[in-house]
């Protein structure tokens, strides 16, 4: 008995002259299956073999006797720009060297608010151009109040200057005689010593404190708001102001006022704790975590009040020394896991802490106790980096551990979890990091020192694609392979399977169908 081959097409036939598929609705539908299948595969394995070169290209050794290329004659640019100003805040000569002019599109923004009205209008009634009118005014006010048109040129540049270690580099430009904009007076002024280093406790796993004006940022967005002549925006800002007063018994100006222009976090891993936390219905074993919110305060107003609600509160714990108020209650947080949450009032600074002891361990590294400047990790980020500044970040390799386990154990409960966590763990790879910003007479320089560079920060952002492609096409596969349901009319198409042509399991042809 004579069987019909698997319908094939030499690629002259598949397309016609302008790219169309030739073929029955039926054999067009049937390839595109078989071809959707191999762009996918092509699909996942770019980004793999992307980031392999990343990872394995050496840098080719040039012969002996190779001439040295003739060097390209300088010239200047005809348009003004900020290109000096910028590289000489930079590292040259690492794996990074970037400039980006930005003056003429950043002066172009209020510009361009208005011809994205302008287009939006025409496809608007009069009453509708008149009610989105205020909407428009108030976004180009907030343009040429936050300072964003003085960026006039931004940079960036990473250099391996040690083994295992990078220093990484971003430059906001504005010019000197155009840098009153609030984003350029949101985090501080002047740089200063960073005292903020001082109290972190030796468990730190990632902190960060700096200066940014909390008062000055929430009072700008109130007034434009109430100069914005937007009904329900104004009565919004009313009642958010109500609803304050209302719940604490403190006026929003008062708890501005007494606010100091500066605010931190401090996240902690006791090694020396070791703690059982359900995560994802199941229980994992880590190093005990602690967090505290710092806001810096020129008064204990918020203290006094917030203690003064605790009012007769069963549990609370009170301590009143000379240089520490403090009020904390136990709380169970799992079986055999008790914190003690609280807040207190130290050092110029009101305390949100998830448990009291945080509190204790700043104190003592501050007046010289255990700290994590002690630590060799901190030694080897910080060394080279500006003594002053307005902020620093820290980022511990533990903390970067922590994060990947959880990571990983929240993958575990979720449908192609382990294809996700095997790549995770493979291109994201824990990495430590300490920055420090600050705020220079034209612009705003970010330093930061870590055991990632350029190449490895892309890392995670080219791997993304291949575990959504590693997730996605299991699925697509599927569908591809699953009947549809039946319909009226026709009888349904059978569904594409990538055999080889030959291959004996080939499904046969469909009836109707050419050989």
């Amino acid at each position: 008995m004579k069987t019909k081959s698997k319908i094939q097409y030499p690629i002259s036939e598949v397309f016609g002259a302008r790219g169309a598929l030739r073929g029955s609705t039926r054999e067009k539908r049937r390839l595109w299956f078989r071809i959707s299948d191999f762009e996918f595969r092509i699909f996942l394995l770019l980004p793999l073999l992307a980031l392999a070169s990343c990872q394995k290209a050496e840098t080719p050794t040039p012969p002996e006797n190779a001439a040295s290329p003739t060097p390209t004659p300088a010239s200047a640019s005809v348009t003004p720009n900020s290109f000096n100003d910028v590289t000489a805040q930079l590292d040259s000569g690492g794996d990074l060297y970037l400039y980006l002019s930005t003056a003429q599109w950043t002066a172009k923004l209020a510009h361009g608010v208005d011809v994205l009205q302008q287009m939006s209008s025409a496809n608007q009634t009069p009453e509708q151009s008149q009610q989105s009118a205020p909407y428009i005014a108030l976004l180009k006010d907030i343009i040429q109040k936050s300072g964003l048109q003085a960026v006039s040129g931004v940079g960036a540049s990473s250099l391996n200057y040690a083994p295992g270690l990078y220093r990484n580099k971003v430059f906001l430009h504005h010019y000197p005689s155009d840098g009153s904009g609030i984003i350029w007076s949101l985090y501080g002024t002047q740089p200063h010593a960073l005292t903020g280093l001082d109290f972190l406790p030796p468990a730190t796993a990632a902190a960060g404190v700096g200066d940014f004006d909390l008062a000055q940022f929430i009072r700008f967005l109130r007034d434009e708001a109430s100069q914005s002549g937007i009904p329900q925006l104004q009565q919004s800002v009313t009642q958010l102001q109500t609803q304050l007063t209302g719940l604490t018994g403190l006026k929003l100006d008062d708890v501005l006022d007494s606010l100091n222009g500066s605010i931190g976090i401090i996240f902690t891993l006791d090694v020396n704790n070791i703690v059982n936390v359900p995560i994802g219905g199941q229980t994992v074993a880590m190093p005990s975590p602690g967090l505290a919110l710092l806001i810096a305060v020129k008064s204990d107003l918020i203290f006094k009040q917030v203690d003064k609600m605790l009012g007769g509160t069963p549990g609370v714990v009170k301590v009143d020394e000379p240089d520490l108020q403090m009020r904390s209650i136990a709380l169970p947080f799992a079986p055999g896991l008790t914190y003690r949450p609280g807040i207190a009032q130290w050092n110029g600074f009101l305390i949100i802490t998830s448990d009291d002891s945080i509190v204790r361990t700043m104190i003592a590294a501050q007046k010289g106790g255990p700290s994590f400047k002690a630590d060799p990790e901190f030694a080897t980020l910080s060394a080279g980096l500006p003594q002053q500044g307005n902020s620093f970040a820290v980022s511990t390799k533990r903390f970067a551990d922590f994060i990947q386990k959880l990571q990983t154990q929240i993958y575990a409960n979720q449908p192609h979890g382990a294809q996700q966590a095997a790549l995770l763990q493979r291109f994201q790879k824990p990495g430590s990091f300490m920055s420090v910003g600050s705020i220079l007479p034209n612009g705003w320089l970010t330093v930061s020192q870590g055991t990632q560079g350029a190449v490895q920060l892309l890392i995670p952002a080219v791997a993304a694609p291949a575990m959504a492609a590693a997730v996605t096409l299991p699925a697509l596969n599927a569908f591809h392979h699953t009947a549809p349901p039946a319909q009226p009319g026709p009888p349904p198409i059978p569904p594409a399977t990538s055999f080889p042509p030959g291959n004996p399991a080939s499904p046969a042809p469909i009836p109707g169908t050419s050989p």
